[in-house]
């Protein structure tokens, strides 16, 4: 390996302070800087090299590999657009009002970094930038083993690897090491609870429990917001409003901090904690929470902003008196696994059978009911405090002849299409 050259080596410098000196990470950061993909030579002395190789050889397992070589070069590419540009760089908006939006947070963001209590870490807004780079290149690692849970996966292996040691080397501290892992292992959760999929519940898991500066708390979500919005562009157009609700996520999830976001005093974590689940509880959350799910798919029925309406009312139909036990419960179900894939699925079989709008939203309110009333027990801990759950519900989706049949019980036999539901979900522990 030949030593790189002073100019690469002062970029290194000062863009990678959280990495060691000298390292390979230190001489990517500054290699992609100029390329947004690393050579062959250098590609070779990275820990994990040979498996990053692997994610972008298209003869690899290409069953389950299909889009991760184009997507894991592109993410990289849309990381470093967003470095250099802010969000604005990935969302084609003639929105004045959102790029607006957008602006301001670009500013909150600089203004964090180059923050006193930031800078007490290490940190700075070109520091974050090197270091967004490096986390993209790396964040699909898990697909090397398995396309599905991948993000889980990836944390896992780079964490228990033979090449793990070698990882760690890269850091200069251990919370530099832990910080990288974890943007693995939760790189999606942004986008996920900006569909409805995920609660802002899951937003806790992005966050250490120990004492944090808000800056510091507010930092580590501006980094997770930005290589997951690289992550949607890297394979989609970014919607105005992916990037909207994504954006309010991390303004309520400040909103939920002792100080709303503004202080910089160090703060228990633990209360950051429940003031985030609490933000999520009411039945207005539910409801746009529910709006979210129909409206990700795209398709213009379900794009009316007057349908919070439509859902409250049905939703209080279904729940009656219980609709807030309802509510606070749903929010402490931080993930309803692949449930997007089959309101989409749901979506598309009533708009070929002439079904309206209505009906789509009753059959969805009546099987979320039915699941979340099943599992909500599983939320109550023995000493009267409320834990988070996941419901999996891929069962729903796993074959597209089961799937019809399930949509056309739903329309056709509810109460019968409940019960075969119920029992193709699970649940899971968060806490």
């Amino acid at each position: 390996m030949t030593s790189a050259d002073p100019a690469s080596t002062l970029a290194a410098a000062s863009t990678g302070p959280h990495f060691q000196p000298g390292s390979p990470f230190a001489r990517l950061v500054a290699a992609l800087a100029r390329e947004p993909w690393p050579d062959a030579e250098l590609l070779a002395a990275l820990p994990f090299g040979q498996d990053l190789a692997g994610l972008v050889d298209p003869a690899r397992d290409p069953a389950d590999n299909r889009d991760t070589p184009s997507h894991v070069r592109a993410v990289v590419g849309r990381t470093l657009r967003i470095n250099a540009g802010g969000l604005s760089a990935v969302v084609q908006t003639q929105n004045q009002a959102l790029l607006y939006q957008m602006a301001e947070l670009e500013i909150d963001y600089l203004a964090i970094f180059e923050s006193a209590e930031m800078q007490h870490r290490g940190w700075s807004a070109q520091a974050a930038k090197g270091y967004l780079a490096v986390a993209a290149l790396y964040h699909d690692i898990g697909k090397i083993i398995q396309r599905e849970r991948h993000p889980t996966i990836g944390y896992y292996h780079l964490l228990h690897s033979p090449d793990h040691a070698a990882l760690r080397s890269m850091f200069r501290t251990e919370l530099d090491h832990w910080l990288f892992l974890h943007i693995i292992r939760f790189h999606d959760v942004f986008g996920v609870v900006s569909t409805g999929e995920g609660s802002l519940a899951a937003l806790v898991d992005l966050i250490p429990m120990r004492e944090m500066s808000e800056a510091e708390r507010l930092g580590i979500l501006h980094l997770f917001l930005r290589i997951n919005l690289a992550d949607i562009a890297g394979t989609i157009q970014v919607r105005e409003s992916k990037v909207q609700h994504m954006m309010t996520d991390l303004r309520r999830a400040a909103a939920a901090m002792p100080a709303g976001g503004k202080g910089t005093t160090p703060t228990p974590g633990l209360a950051f904690r429940e003031a985030l689940i609490d933000a999520d509880t009411g039945v207005g959350r539910a409801v746009a929470r529910i709006q979210r799910l129909l409206a990700e798919p795209g398709l213009e029925a379900y794009q009316d902003p007057g349908l919070d309406i439509v859902i409250e009312r049905e939703l209080m139909a279904i729940q009656g008196s219980n609709v807030r036990q309802f509510a606070n419960t749903f929010s402490h179900v931080c993930k309803l696994d692949y449930l997007l894939r089959f309101v989409r699925a749901l979506q598309n079989q009533a708009q070929a059978e002439g079904r309206p709008v209505r009906v789509v939203i009753s059959v969805l309110l009546a099987l979320l009911c039915r699941v979340v009333n099943e599992y909500g027990d599983l939320t109550a801990r023995g000493n009267g405090e409320r834990r988070r759950i996941g419901i999996a519900l891929k069962g729903w989706s796993r074959e597209p002849g089961m799937t019809r049949q399930l949509c056309s019980m739903l329309f056709d036999d509810t109460n019968l299409a409940l019960q075969w539901a119920t029992e193709e979900a699970t649940a899971w522990f968060y806490d």
